[in-house]
């Protein structure tokens, strides 16, 4: 059975997909820009990719200790903050759930700074800012990673394919079509552009590679 990863895998990654023939094309380009600093004090950071997590302490080295409490999305991004010392307050699968619940802890405490910090990329979705303005929160946005798309056209077509976000999505439809074969997403926000040009599509348990290629070997 072939199997089309629009990401690289890594060697223990492809080993959870023994027994399938898998092709590995990336169909973005993901690049950090040069000299990003923070030079003041962050009271609420929010990470909603591993990406911005890379840019902002492993590229750009800025010191963990400007930033106070700390909220993502994923279990990669929670990973990789953890790693890097820091607790993080809240973690979600998505933005628009992070969203609500920073709402809602803003709204619990009157005396809550209700400021955010938001550091993303340039294909970011609009959602939280969205719903933390209509909640009274004011969110600057940092920009500290830059996604191009990088369409390949595949002359063949795969069983099922991975993707793990929508701007991939986006990226393999420029040149490629869709069919009824499934496809398997990292996360709710990958999904939902998924379903809007695909008819059979599998969300993974938990928002992380691994959690995909387990979905792909419990329904394939």
């Amino acid at each position: 059975m072939r199997v089309l990863s629009t990401k690289k895998l890594t060697a223990a990654q492809r080993d959870q997909l023994k027994g399938f023939d898998v092709e590995e094309v990336s169909m973005i380009d993901i690049s950090y820009g040069e000299n990003f600093k923070v030079e003041e004090k962050i009271e609420n950071a929010v990470f909603t990719s591993a990406n911005s997590v890379r840019s902002v302490f492993l590229i750009h080295a800025n010191n963990i200790d400007w930033f106070g409490t700390v909220f993502c999305v994923g279990q990669k991004t929670k990973d990789l903050l953890e790693k890097l010392g820091f607790q993080v307050a809240v973690f979600t699968n998505n933005a628009m759930e992070l969203a609500d619940i920073m709402a809602d802890l803003f709204s619990k405490n009157e005396k809550s700074l209700k400021e955010i910090s938001w550091f993303c990329g340039n294909l970011r979705n609009d959602d939280l800012p969205k719903i933390m303005a209509e909640n009274g929160a004011f969110v600057t946005e940092y920009l500290v990673y830059q996604t191009k798309l990088v369409p390949v056209k595949l002359d063949e077509v795969f069983d099922a394919i991975l993707f793990f976000s929508p701007s991939g999505i986006k990226s393999y439809l420029k040149k490629n079509t869709t069919n009824s074969n499934p496809v398997f997403c990292i996360g709710a926000t990958t999904a939902v552009e998924a379903i809007q040009h695909f008819d059979n599509v599998y969300i993974a348990d938990e928002t992380s590679v691994e959690s995909v290629l387990e979905k792909v070997n419990e329904i394939l």
